[in-house]
């Protein structure tokens, strides 16, 4: 029976070669652990850095949003704080703004959305919205952040803009304030110019009434009901004054001052002051009726050249200089209870439309004699 054959004895070079092949696996496996645990490392680092970017993100007072190009929720970081529509944002991913958002505000981001991808500029949004029964306001920044993506930035400044309100209103009253104090067009000049404002107007029509026997009236009352007698009346002139668009200058006492023709000029200025003038008369006989004050007035008036303007830095006030103030005022205090004393100047500008009675030449004080009239009435009248 024949013998089985041996098998081959491996010589030294194979087991050689085998055990290279061992080592050489082994140094392969350990390398392949090495960049797995580096690349785990990389992967925790970067997981990491981006929980601490959200949580960076997240304490700053915005909702920052990721939409692709057709409005479709992507992405949320919500600020801790700001309150918008659904308390968990996460249940709007992958949801349209349109499903979310009252249509008009979804079309508004949408239109963000077209012209920021579009443009490359940020966008910017203001709005008021109404969430959770509170109404609030909201600004969004929509920038670009890919060829298909916008991220929206949204910040809730409710409270910037009841700033802002409350900063309009109190600039509204500071405006309505120095516009009783001064006419419209020098109250920007002097916003513009704190030193002294003052124009030559080459033709105006200047008027002054003041209270017969306010003095010994006065006597007889209060301080409290002369102060208020005296704010209805010339509350009375007030709306006069606004009616025929004339600029009430001052009043000093019992005395009111008006002019016609300046700050801003005005052709029939002489006219309009004569029609005030009758108005007045007739306005203060009826308040000494409902008032039962036996309340009388005197009016003088005059046309001439004046200058206008403001002066010094504190308690501004638009007044009045030149001969032709001097002289309406003699008118007014060389005149007759409930009478109104024209100067010639002033009865050549009104002497067609009005009925006028010659007083004839009177003493004025610096002037010497003048011709005055007495305007009664309207020639229609």
């Amino acid at each position: 029976m024949p013998l089985p054959e041996s098998s081959p004895c491996p010589s030294d070079s194979d087991a050689s070669e085998v055990q290279n092949l061992r080592q050489r696996v082994a140094e392969l496996e350990a390398e392949l652990s090495q960049m797995r645990s580096s690349h785990q490392q990389v992967d925790d680092a970067l997981r990491a850095n981006q929980l601490k970017m959200r949580s960076l993100l997240q304490a700053i007072p915005d909702l920052i949003i990721v939409l692709d190009s057709q409005g479709i929720y992507a992405d949320f970081i919500e600020a801790k704080g700001i309150d918008l529509l659904i308390p968990d944002t996460k249940c709007r991913l992958g949801k349209s703004i349109f499903e979310v958002l009252p249509s008009e505000l979804a079309q508004r981001y949408m239109d963000a959305i077209r012209a920021a991808l579009a443009s490359g500029d940020i966008q910017v949004l203001e709005y008021e919205l109404e969430i959770h029964n509170k109404s609030g306001f909201y600004e969004a920044r929509v920038a670009a952040c890919g060829e298909d993506e916008v991220v929206f930035i949204v910040r809730n400044v409710t409270e910037r803009k009841h700033m802002e309100t409350a900063l309009a209103l109190e600039r509204e009253k500071s405006e309505k304030l120095l516009l009783n104090v001064l006419p419209k067009v020098i109250a920007e000049q002097l916003k513009q110019n704190q030193g002294a404002i003052a124009k030559q107007f080459d033709e105006a029509t200047i008027l002054f009434a003041d209270i017969v026997g306010f003095t010994q009236l006065s006597s007889t009352l209060s301080a409290t009901k002369v102060v208020n007698l005296l704010n209805q009346l010339f509350s009375r002139f007030d709306v006069l004054a606004d009616r025929y668009e004339l600029e009430k200058i001052k009043t000093i006492g019992d005395a009111y001052m008006i002019v016609g023709g300046l700050p801003l000029k005005q052709t029939r200025h002489a006219e309009a002051i004569a029609h005030i003038a009758l108005d007045m008369l007739r306005e203060t006989k009826q308040f000494a009726l409902e008032s039962e004050s036996p309340i009388q007035i005197r009016i003088g008036i005059n046309t001439g050249p004046v200058v206008a303007g403001v002066i010094g830095m504190k308690k501004f006030i638009y007044d009045l200089w030149g001969d032709a103030v001097n002289v309406a005022s003699r008118m007014e205090s060389s005149g007759i209870a409930n009478s109104i004393q024209v100067t010639e100047a002033t009865y050549q500008k009104i002497r067609h439309e009005f009925h006028c009675v010659p007083r004839g030449s009177i003493e004025v004080k610096g002037k010497g004699l003048m011709p005055t009239y007495f305007l009664v009435g309207g020639k229609e009248s």
